[in-house]
């Protein structure tokens, strides 16, 4: 049963991962060309943002204009490249899941993996929809007030005239395949990190369901659930190893994203844009919470351990199991915990100081902008 089905098609899409059947040099070479036109699209796309910042911008509701949706391309191309530079690892990531010991050895293993193996699956499709939605609305909108006058649905700069009918057209439609796949990617990247972090948590609840049965069934040991034990902590480091520039760098622009939509929010009237922007913040506040959701639940369910061999008939086991299980025990004490660099912790509280240096930066240039 492959893991991360849903996320795995995205990062089919956005040219990270081949299809699994695609395995003749055909195909293989053919996918090469599609991800090197997918990365030269989200480039492209970034590139003529930036630089209509730095050639085209004169006022502030320009850069206004500009600036959010520069920030989430750049986000989002950083996050592919670094999937693709680690395609290795993440795959590795990926497989190591299921082999031994996290391979479920039972029907009741069989379905808590299947559980949440649906959970991170419903939360790549909802938030999928989520960002689709929010794209949607920004592609009519752009249809029904800018298409007619030829004006691009994002601002940029460009190279060429683009007044002709159907120059502007072709611009028109790069820029709304780039937007998509920029989507796609966003979800891929993200979902990625969330769906490894629910599938540390299920390793967990599938190690409890060992050290219940340890009695009563000899093919669940005390070594074998100690092995798993480390097994699990070893995966959760090399998974934040892998991911923590990309957890530090989307914090920041979360950040610095939410201050800047609360602040353009209060300077635009109730119509279209102001639907945009709010759709957009939720977006953003949703694509932070899934890390810091998870990542608070894996660092609760690692400190429950004890209390996962108390619930065991550990009293009827000799003094060397009882003894190897102290010593999974004092380890348990220092439990699983993300963060980038340790600067910022993958959990709640970070989450919720997020929301609240955002709007303290939000209230300084409020303020800043009244004196």
């Amino acid at each position: 049963m492959r893991i991360l089905q849903c996320t795995y098609f995205l990062l089919t899409i956005c040219g990270c991962f081949p299809p699994p059947s695609w395995t003749t040099p055909f195909k293989k070479s053919l996918y090469h060309v599609y991800a090197v036109f997918t990365l030269l699209l989200l480039n492209s796309l970034l590139l003529s943002q930036i630089l209509d910042v730095v050639f085209n911008v004169e006022s502030q509701d320009e850069f206004s204009d500009n600036f959010c949706i520069t920030l989430v391309v750049l986000v989002t191309t950083w996050k592919i490249s670094t999937i693709l530079i680690r395609r290795r690892s993440v795959l590795f990531l990926i497989d190591w899941l299921q082999k031994e010991p996290f391979l479920p050895v039972d029907a009741e293993e069989h379905e808590m993996r299947l559980r949440f193996g649906k959970i991170s699956d419903w939360n790549t499709i909802g938030y999928t929809s989520l960002l689709l939605i929010c794209a949607f609305w920004i592609y009519v909108r752009s249809l029904l007030t800018d298409f007619k006058n030829r004006k691009l649905t994002f601002r940029a700069w460009l190279p060429y005239d683009y007044s002709s009918a159907s120059v502007f057209l072709l611009t028109f439609a790069h820029q709304t395949i780039a937007a998509t796949i920029c989507c796609f990617a966003s979800v891929a990247g993200d979902s990625l990190y969330s769906g490894l972090l629910i599938h540390i948590y299920c390793q967990f609840e599938i190690l409890e369901h060992r050290l219940k049965n340890i009695a009563r069934d000899g093919e669940y040991t005390v070594r074998l659930c100690a092995r798993h034990h480390d097994r699990i902590y070893k995966f959760a480091r090399m998974v934040n190893n892998e991911f923590k520039l990309i957890v530090f760098f989307q914090f920041c622009i979360s950040m610095s994203v939410l201050c800047f939509n609360l602040y353009r929010m209060t300077q635009i009237k109730m119509d279209s844009r102001f639907v945009e922007t709010t759709l957009y913040s939720i977006c953003t506040l949703t694509q932070i919470f899934y890390y810091c959701w998870y990542g608070n639940e894996v660092k609760l369910k690692s400190l429950q351990l004890p209390d996962m061999i108390f619930r065991s008939d550990w009293t009827s086991l000799n003094n060397n199991t009882k003894k190897a299980f102290l010593i999974v025990m004092r380890r348990s004490r220092k439990p699983i915990e993300f963060s980038t660099g340790h600067i910022i912790s993958v959990n709640l509280d970070s989450f919720m100081s997020l929301l609240k240096t955002s709007y303290s930066a939000f209230n300084m240039m409020q303020q800043s902008q009244k004196s």
